[in-house]
């Protein structure tokens, strides 16, 4: 893979005003060549994880540097990675509809997978797909139903929660599900919000923080009512409670008031396929956005050659929260 990592992204991102920028500028900094995902930015690393789901890789991005590194897992698609408590560079990774520690620094790929857990037993063709740690420390994560040429087989999936005593058997939030996607949460911690990406709702919930019960589940916002294009599918939300939403196949990021549930603001990204987002930098003020280019023609890559990529969206006039880490005593020992 052909990685582009420009001065100018490096020059923005170390600096400390960089967020009150009035003119968002948006920036092609790796071009993949399959399905990107689930970003997640280590402030203790200076670090942002990402994923080629159909590729099976898990990409590592120094902010410092701007060197790409990356580990392949021969097992299987990779959808899923976060980073472990107090463990720099260990983290928990998903490949099929299992969990793996993994040490970043480790030789090997495969041969360092330390499985932690697995859902969707009998459901052979699942696979886990999006998921996000709340400030307790725990895993959200979601599976996806069996998927053929794009289409996905409805009401096959589920939301589980993971925590360092359930991991033989992941508590299960929400079912049924069938493309488990976006998370992100209030910082008061009162409100969760989630996408199930068929329904092409941003949904939220009623949150008890200290035991993870979820109530009182409705819609916030409707692609459909908001004529909006596309599906939603990764979020985050920034400091000032607003949502930042993927629109797969609607080659555009939103800006959603997670209030009033209005639309904001749209961002335009040269690829369609718009999978997810995370803030990063060392002010959390970039967004970084991935994107898709699997079951594109020939034709629709001509149109789009930087789908496929992920970018980096500087000067929004928003910044984020650091990313929780997933807490599992004596990770490193397990």
């Amino acid at each position: 893979m052909k990685v582009i990592f420009l001065l100018a992204i490096l020059t923005v991102l170390t600096n400390t005003n960089a967020y009150r920028s009035s003119a968002p500028l948006i920036k092609n900094i790796f071009r993949g060549d399959g399905h990107l995902e689930g970003p997640h930015w280590s402030i203790e690393e200076n670090a942002l994880y990402f994923v080629d789901i159909t590729g099976q890789k898990v990409h590592r991005l120094d902010g410092q540097t701007g060197n790409i590194t990356t580990k392949y897992i021969g097992y299987g698609p990779v959808s899923l990675v976060v980073t472990v408590k107090n463990n720099p560079k260990l983290i928990l990774v998903s490949s099929r509809s299992e969990l793996y520690f993994l040490p970043w620094d480790s030789e090997s790929g495969d041969q360092s997978l330390r499985l932690l857990s697995v859902v969707d037993l009998g459901l052979p063709n699942n696979r886990i797909n999006d998921g996000k740690v709340d400030a307790k420390g725990r895993l959200w994560f979601g599976t996806i139903g069996n998927e053929v040429a794009g289409v996905v087989d409805r009401d096959k999936a589920t939301l589980y929660m993971l925590d360092e005593h359930n991991y033989a058997n992941p508590e299960n939030k929400v079912r049924p599900v069938s493309v488990s996607n976006g998370i992100a949460w209030t910082s008061d911690n009162k409100y969760m919000f989630y996408i199930d990406s068929p329904t092409r709702n941003v949904d939220v919930f009623d949150f008890n923080l200290n035991t993870g019960n979820l109530r009182n589940r409705r819609t916030l916002f409707s692609f459909n009512a908001n004529n909006v294009t596309g599906v939603p599918d990764g979020m985050t939300i920034d400091t000032d409670g607003n949502l930042w939403v993927a629109c797969y196949k609607g080659g555009k990021v939103i800006k959603i008031d997670s209030r009033a549930g209005k639309l904001l603001e749209q961002h335009k990204i040269e690829a369609s396929q718009v999978s997810s987002v995370m803030w990063g930098g060392p002010e959390l003020s970039t967004l970084f956005v991935t994107t898709s280019r699997r079951d594109l023609t020939p034709a629709q890559l001509a149109q789009e050659p930087e789908a496929g990529s992920l970018f980096a969206i500087q000067g929004t006039g928003s910044r984020g929260f650091p990313e929780n880490q997933y807490l599992f005593a004596d990770a490193d020992k397990y």
